[in-house]
């Protein structure tokens, strides 16, 4: 009895780590270059997983230990990843061959969620293409400027608001946790401009959007199993359409936009704000809508306009807040760069004559552009971005030697993190130095290694607006404070961050000390 339970007991740790090790032959059998995987996890490091080390660490390092390829693998638990090193690749799949690499993989595990994959980053083929044609106009120019002011509100309740905590606490200075302070920003800069409604979470701070916002950010460990476990058995997950996200709170967000829009329709009520611009592509989308059942087209109901919201609050609400925690550590960190960045503020101050600022006063602050890019590189707020490949596709250089053989199904990775932090692409990358764009310096750099907001048809199409959100509040927070560092604040960054978080251990705490004392 007990050798039959022993026999089996071999066996099933046989099959077991048959399991395992069944989808670590991708890369050996293309000849790509790539680390020992181990049962499961494949590449990824279990500090990481831990939550003892940064993945962003972990990127920098894997692409200095196999930099001297073109491309390598990376098996990303049970998911082989082919990673690019090489520009002309990174050209090829995000712009010369894009059409062999239309889509990216699904942000979220196809778990019945279905409003996520109507968003503008989970449509495919000729459905995204539409899509993306329709809510391009939303982003022009003329679009974004009559948006500014419902942005620059925001801002400027922002500046209220330190300057109110400044007086209650008596004090010439006040110690500030950067990331508490900026998700406020970005929450009510979403409400106003995306859905359409005014909060204010610097006064109200337990407001109803803020608190169902911060709640359905919040990734909890939970969640990370639930990933983890749809990245090793995704069948299994699927089969027990086992939910990422509280289905309840979502709602409270469809609520939102549909009441929003019922309303307008019934009274006529025009607002320059993003269900405003969706509305008016959806009423242009279907004016120009033929058919043709030849190929599969998108949709623009009522449904997809907000899954297309949805897709501003998720993107919008982590990114904004972590890209200006991340530049605002940075200028504490070089107060020879805020000094000069407050120069050319306080230059545009004057101009103003006090009045409000303009969109086109942002736009003629160059060095407040040049900062921004500096912090972009240093920490993208996409630390890699994908491509599926669509059908087979051989690549070759010019000299007909084969590069890359891509296949239907295969995930495409580029490192834009890893790129930022090469040497060989940016000299001494861990030193913050705007003048690297200015425009004399930026022949410099070669192309496709700065990548902040992707590449090619399939980058941020929301990236104008974001810049916009981020100049208007750094303007009203350096024109009013400078920025020091305080005793919490990190000192290494890159050392300070644990697992997949872009939020160091000691937080982002920072001291804003007013410039102008009455």
């Amino acid at each position: 009895m007990v050798l039959i339970i022993v026999t089996f007991l071999l066996v099933l740790l046989v099959l077991l780590y048959k399991y395992a090790m069944d989808p670590y032959k991708t890369f050996e059998e293309r000849g790509v270059a790539h680390g020992k995987p181990r049962p499961l996890l494949g590449n990824l490091s279990v500090r990481v997983l831990l939550g003892r080390k940064s993945f962003l660490k972990h990127l920098i390092e894997q692409n200095i230990a196999l930099r001297h390829h073109k491309i390598y693998g990376f098996y990303n638990l049970r998911e082989p990843f082919f990673i690019l090193h090489d520009v002309e690749l990174i050209k090829r799949v995000g712009i010369q061959d894009f059409e062999h690499f239309i889509n990216h993989r699904p942000m979220i595990p196809e778990t019945g969620e279905t409003i996520f994959s109507k968003s503008l980053n989970g449509l495919k083929d000729d459905k995204w293409r539409e899509m993306r044609n329709t809510l391009t106009p939303s982003f022009t120019g003329s679009k974004l400027k009559a948006m500014f002011e419902l942005i620059n509100e925001c801002s400027v309740e922002g500046g209220r608001y330190l300057e109110a905590e400044l007086l209650k606490s008596n004090k010439r200075e006040i110690d500030l946790e950067m990331k508490d302070y900026f998700g406020r920003f970005a929450n009510d800069v979403i409400a106003s401009a995306a859905f359409g409604i005014k909060v204010n979470s610097f006064v109200d701070k337990n407001n109803q959007f803020y608190t169902l916002a911060n709640s359905v950010m919040h990734f909890s460990f939970l969640s990370l199993i639930k990933v983890i476990l749809y990245g090793i058995m995704p069948r299994v997950m699927k089969a027990l359409r086992v939910k990422l996200f509280n289905g309840k709170k979502i709602d409270y967000f469809c609520s939102i936009v549909f009441d929003a829009m019922k309303y307008r329709r019934e009274h006529n009520i025009i607002r320059p704000d993003m269900i405003h611009l969706l509305l008016e592509a959806k009423r242009q989308f279907q004016q120009n809508e033929t058919v043709d059942s030849s190929t599969e087209r998108a949709e623009f109901n009522d449904e997809d306009l907000l899954a297309q919201c949805l897709l501003f609050f998720f993107v919008g609400f982590e990114v904004m807040s972590t890209s200006l925690c991340f530049l605002t550590y940075e200028l504490c960190r070089n107060p020879d760069v805020q000094a000069k960045l407050y120069e050319e503020i306080s230059a545009v101050e004057q101009e103003l004559q006090g009045q409000p600022l303009s969109y086109n006063m942002l736009a003629k602050m160059k060095y407040l552009d040049l900062v921004i890019c500096e912090a972009l590189r240093m920490w993208p707020p996409a630390f890699s971005l994908d491509r599926m490949c669509g059908k087979d596709i051989d690549m070759y250089d010019e000299n007909q030697e084969l590069l890359a053989k891509f296949r239907k199904g295969d995930i495409i990775q580029i490192p834009i993190i890893a790129l930022h932090r090469d040497p060989h692409n940016f000299p001494e990358p861990e030193v913050f130095k705007p003048e690297r764009f200015l425009d004399e310096n930026r022949a410099n750099i070669k192309p496709f290694t700065y990548l902040p907001f992707g590449v090619g048809p399939r980058s941020c199409i929301g990236n104008r607006m974001a810049l916009m959100e981020i100049k208007s509040i750094i303007y009203h927070l350096v024109s009013k404070f400078e920025l020091l560092p305080t005793e919490k604040t990190v000192k290494n960054m890159l050392e300070s961050l644990k697992g997949f978080h872009m939020q160091p251990k000691e937080k982002f705490w920072l001291k804003l000390v007013p410039r102008k004392l009455d």
